[in-house]
């Protein structure tokens, strides 16, 4: 009993910071963006331990991403498309890409097999909490959306009922570090 006292005390004496790191952490855990562009596209994606997906897509992205406001331009190519790049580029060989922005040194993400976890290249990586999210998305023609849930950010929500900030995000200081993606280690990760 004496557990279950401190535990429902924990809001009274931290105040408006708990309540505010609980909504930030429970909007962490779903991803809603819609897009505009051209292509013909579905995927689905377990991580990074599985990308599958079909079609390509040129588009913009907006919305809400585990946290963060999104607004970027994409490139994604999957099976077939991919299949033919490779071909004619085999040194950008993938099943999967993703490019964010616009240029030559657009950050670029890169997946030569289904299950890309040990096997990925390009200048971006997901950050560790981003590592599990599920997520499904479809472009058709000329809009799309894109749909996900974080089961990290889901325990890290739980855990944060009773003190404990598993994501570092609970701080000012560790919110603005929050990322979807990060630069890649260059030992690990060539650009190709």
């Amino acid at each position: 009993m004496f557990r279950f006292l401190v535990l429902a005390a924990i809001p009274l004496f931290t105040g408006c910071a708990y309540l505010g790191a609980r909504g930030s952490d429970l909007g962490d855990i779903i991803r809603l963006e819609g897009s505009v562009g051209a292509g013909l596209q579905a995927h689905a994606n377990a991580g990074e331990l599985l990308h599958a997906g079909l079609g390509s897509s040129r588009r913009w992205t907006g919305g809400w991403a585990y946290g963060i406001v999104t607004g970027e331009k994409r490139e994604e190519d999957h099976l077939p498309l991919s299949l033919v790049l490779t071909l004619i580029n085999p040194d950008a060989s993938s099943l999967h890409s993703l490019t964010l922005g616009e240029g030559p040194d657009a950050p670029r993400h890169h997946c030569p097999i289904v299950a890309p976890a040990s096997f990925e290249s390009g200048r971006i990586r997901k950050p560790d909490m981003q590592f599990w999210n599920l997520e499904v998305g479809v472009m058709a023609l000329v809009v799309g959306v894109e749909a996900g849930v974080n089961p990290a950010e889901f325990v890290d929500f739980l855990v944060g009922l009773v003190g404990f900030d598993l994501a570092g995000d609970d701080e000012e200081e560790g919110r603005a570090r929050r990322r979807l993606w990060i630069a890649a280690e260059p030992e690990r990760f060539k650009d190709r």
